[in-house]
């Protein structure tokens, strides 16, 4: 695996290829695939018809009606294994308000591309089928099939997604590396630019908190009313500084970030690997973006997202409940840190697990982040990748035989991940065309 930190050369003008990738994902975006309930079956056809009109081999599989799957294939002459280009079709929810413009409008507007999905990401998924286009339409010589697989259901579990075509139909999708959302974003340090890698993941343990009291008459105040005992439950969870774990993939991450903050910044680093804790990763004097990187990286969390209590405005209820977001580091186990959680909360309420996953895949394979570090400083001299480990999670939870990283750097440094899941999401078309042409680099670096 042989490269060079200088552009793969091409028969053809990236530059020019801006229409057709702004047309992909205008159109990708128009097509509502909110999950639920996803109909994920319009953004498979629209790929389709464009695979068709490349002569790109390819096949539609429906998990449900409507929850449509796609797998093309460029066969190479099958030297080394195959590599995979991986997006799901599906998006969450959007309702019109608090957007500026129209959530599935896909408008091209401001030197941006407007609406649900812009980011995460068919903007990924339409770099991803352009890149096929292209290697088809200029029969670009390949040692190893590539494969382009879009996705259903992401966003809710990839139960009727990834999972079910890694337990249907394997053959399928079987592959050595793997492209997918979740790395990028670009940082600038003292020691010079950094895009983000994906080389793990987390898992995670929904958690349920429930607060009970006696109930009775709103017009009685009850202080031990089972609100009150909840509310104080959640100051010690916002109190709670869980112990650091030192995972590998975050060691990587640290020794890197060392290297681009010489001075103060390294050595609080320094400290940090030596003797890690949650006050010492919250006080990291690097970007405070990458900071928040950095305090997931090193610890399992617990984020409370929907509260519930009573269904009369008068009536003081004996229960009061809310439910945790717990995410964890690879290996950790889901009971152990339902347990750690009910001692920060203390046993005047139940902590109950709901449901849990471990994550156990790292994929930050030391050759395939060399050609990662070539391709990306090919494009920007001087830049670096940064691995790291994605707090949330992404469809690399099914394919635990593929090195499935999250590749598709931004060319700006804006905060691009706060736009995720929110109103206004966009893509900067030239951070559409920065990710295509460094995606498209690694591709040929690894399979021409």
């Amino acid at each position: 695996m042989s490269t060079s930190p200088r552009p793969i050369p091409l028969p053809f003008s990236w530059a020019d290829q801006e229409r057709h990738l702004v047309g992909h994902l205008s159109a990708l975006i128009r097509l509502d695939t909110s999950n639920p309930p996803g109909h994920e079956i319009a953004v498979a056809q629209y790929v389709s018809r464009e695979l068709s009109a490349s002569g790109i081999a390819h096949e539609v599989l429906e998990s449900e009606p409507g929850r449509a799957n796609l797998v093309a294939r460029l066969p190479g002459t099958g030297q080394e294994p195959p590599l995979m280009l991986l997006g799901h079709a599906d998006v969450v929810g959007a309702q019109p308000g608090g957007w500026s413009r129209p959530p599935f409008s896909g408008e091209v507007a401001d030197g941006r591309v407007w609406g649900r999905g812009a980011l995460d990401m068919k903007g990924q998924v339409a770099a991803s089928l352009l890149i096929m286009q292209l290697l088809a339409a200029h029969r670009t010589k390949l040692r190893r099939d590539v494969l382009l697989v879009v996705t259903a259901d992401e966003e809710a579990g990839s139960r009727l997604g990834a999972y079910w075509l890694w337990e249907h139909h394997r053959s399928l999708v079987e592959a050595e590396f793997a492209f997918n959302e979740g790395g990028g974003q670009r940082f600038v340090t003292p020691g010079g630019p950094v895009y983000t890698v994906q080389v793990a993941e987390k898992g995670s343990a929904r958690m349920r908190i429930t607060a009970r009291g006696p109930g009775g008459h709103a017009s009685v105040p009850r202080t031990e009313s089972a609100v009150f005992t909840l509310a104080e439950a959640l100051l010690r969870l916002r109190a709670f500084a869980p112990e650091s774990v030192l995972h590998p993939a975050s060691r990587r991450m640290l020794d890197t970030l060392a290297d681009l903050h010489p001075g103060p910044g390294a050595e609080a680093i320094e400290q940090l690997r030596e003797e890690p804790t949650w006050a010492r990763a919250h006080s990291l004097p690097i970007d405070p973006v990458l900071r928040e990187f950095v305090v997931a990286g090193l610890h399992n969390t617990a984020t409370p997202t929907m509260l519930s209590a009573g269904q009369r405005p008068n009536v003081v209820p004996v229960e009061a409940e809310v439910v945790l977001d717990g995410r964890l580091l690879p290996g950790q186990l889901p009971d152990r840190w339902v347990a750690e959680v009910q001692r920060a909360v203390g046993d005047r309420v139940e902590v109950a697990l709901l449901h849990g996953r471990v994550s156990h895949g790292m994929h930050d394979d030391p050759e395939l982040l060399r050609v990662l570090g070539d391709t990306v400083a090919a494009h920007e001299p001087g830049a670096r990748v940064l691995p790291y480990i994605n707090p949330a999670a992404t469809d690399a939870r099914a394919f635990p035989d593929t090195k499935v990283v999250g590749f598709f750097p931004s060319a700006s440094d804006a905060d691009i991940m706060r736009l995720i899941h929110a109103p206004d999401e966009h893509t900067r078309i030239t951070d559409l065309m920065f990710g295509g042409k460094c995606l498209l680099d690694a591709v040929l670096r690894l399979s021409a």
